[in-house]
């Protein structure tokens, strides 16, 4: 043993394991020797655990290395994974709050600079290596609230933004102009917006005007940008014509505005509401594939399955 070289090993990552990877050694107190403090597979208990944690320097031998360095690879990735989804987290929730400060008021001063810092976050977010929508919809709240319910829209579109390979600029646009979209029920009464069950004529009359009334909001708020705007104003078009406010049809209806509605049905499906419960993934792309064909972009729903693939 005395002529085997060994190399040190961080024993924080080793100690995470239920099972020893390699032959583990440590130094002797009272001469240089080696001796093994436990062999390749046996079972990290708890007390051999704490025998591994308490020895000051851990070495396996060189010859392992090469698993050494494929193993600590594998630890970063999941570590750096585990640090993404903390930050999304905290991202979700403190975005759930700005945006709701916005609904309940939106000709606040700074309310846009606000939304575009969200959106650049949600952005770079998104674009970041560890994304994917398995840990999206983990995060993801699924109670259905106009400031949850938009922010889930502005994330899902920006994945379907990302996946169609639209610019950083792009999706910044996007992002705002889905996150604002219904901006104008702020301006509806709450016990029409959050009724529970079928909207009488009147009441779905009141709600038609949201759209219109969100792009004059955002117009003061000081957006310029005319996607952002059309996006907002849009967003209930159907493909057949049939929607609002402008029965806009096929691609006359801007890209945006697509976009938003797809992932505005999605959202409303896999939400949990008072009078229904939540759909699966699987069961809401299903129905809107089925059902919506003359409502919404065939060839957007079509990508968005592609990217819950």
């Amino acid at each position: 043993m005395s002529q085997d070289k060994f190399i040190r090993i961080d024993k924080s990552l080793v100690c995470k394991e239920e099972v020893a990877l390699f032959s583990i050694y440590y130094p002797t107190e009272l001469s240089s020797q080696m001796e093994c403090l436990i062999e390749k597979g046996i079972p990290l208990v708890e007390g051999k655990r704490r025998v591994v944690t308490s020895k000051k320097a851990l070495y396996i031998l060189e010859t392992d290395r090469d698993q050494y360095r494929e193993f600590c690879e594998l630890q970063n990735s999941l570590k750096s994974k585990e640090q993404y989804e903390e930050n999304t987290k905290k991202l979700y929730t403190k975005a759930t709050s700005i945006i709701d400060e916005i609904y309940h008021n939106p000709e606040t001063l700074g309310g846009y600079e606000k939304t575009k810092d969200i959106v650049n976050d949600l952005v770079h977010n998104i674009l970041d290596d560890n994304f994917t929508m398995h840990s999206l919809m983990k995060i993801a709240t699924h109670d259905y609230y106009t400031h949850t319910h938009s922010l889930n829209v502005s994330v899902y579109a920006l994945s379907l933004g990302a996946h169609l390979k639209l610019s950083k600029k792009e999706l910044a646009l996007l992002g705002e102009s889905a996150l604002l979209h219904d901006l104008g029920k702020s301006k509806i009464a709450k016990e029409i917006i959050n009724k529970n069950g079928k909207l009488t004529d009147e009441e779905f009359n009141k709600v038609k005007k949201h759209p219109e009334l969100g792009f004059h909001l955002a117009v003061g708020m000081g957006i310029k940008d005319k996607n952002i705007l059309y996006g907002i104003r849009h967003h209930q078009e159907k493909m057949d014509g049939s929607g609002y406010p402008s029965k806009l049809r096929g691609e006359s209806i801007p890209l945006f505005a697509r976009i938003i509605a797809l992932c505005d049905i999605f959202d409303a499906l896999t939400s949990e509401r008072s009078y229904k419960t939540a759909m699966s993934t699987f069961d809401a792309l299903k129905l809107m594939k089925k059902n919506m064909n003359n409502h919404v972009d065939l060839k957007l729903l079509n990508e968005m399955i592609k990217m819950f693939k």
